[in-house]
């Protein structure tokens, strides 16, 4: 996430970010760098500058999911203005991954593991790059 401010000669004030993903099941806050200045009432950022920070969350979960970021600043004859972005996006399961473990015995076992290409779009296949046993 990142806020410039191009203007050449007046500073932003009370510039605060934040993110939230929403997945089919949940609402999860996206922790950043920006969220002890954010508490505190945001930062001043110089003309001509700017912040960015970086938020990230495993998709774990298959469905429509939505990024919701969140900008205020500070306005020049006072009070602060909001901006929300929702940004919407699909998440598929490519691949689906099943195990079976054989037991022979107390000191030897067999696994499994089946690895299935699970997109629609694409039939092509994938490769294994590496294996350790």
């Amino acid at each position: 996430l990142g806020a410039i401010n191009v203007s050449k000669t007046l500073p932003v004030t009370q510039l605060s970010v934040t993110a939230q993903l929403q997945t089919p099941s949940q609402r999860w806050h996206l922790a950043s760098r920006l969220d002890p200045s954010n508490a505190a009432g945001g930062v001043q950022v110089p003309p001509e500058s700017g912040v960015d920070t970086i938020v990230s969350h495993a998709l774990e979960e298959a469905g429509q999911h939505i990024l919701r970021v969140e900008v205020g600043y500070g306005l020049s004859e006072g009070g602060t203005k909001i901006q929300r972005k929702f940004y919407r996006f699909q998440v598929s399961n490519p691949l689906v991954i099943s195990e079976l473990t054989y037991r022979t015995g107390d000191s030897s076992c067999f696994v499994s593991i089946s690895l299935e290409n699970n997109e629609q779009e694409s039939k092509q296949g994938f490769s294994v790059s590496s294996a350790e046993f």
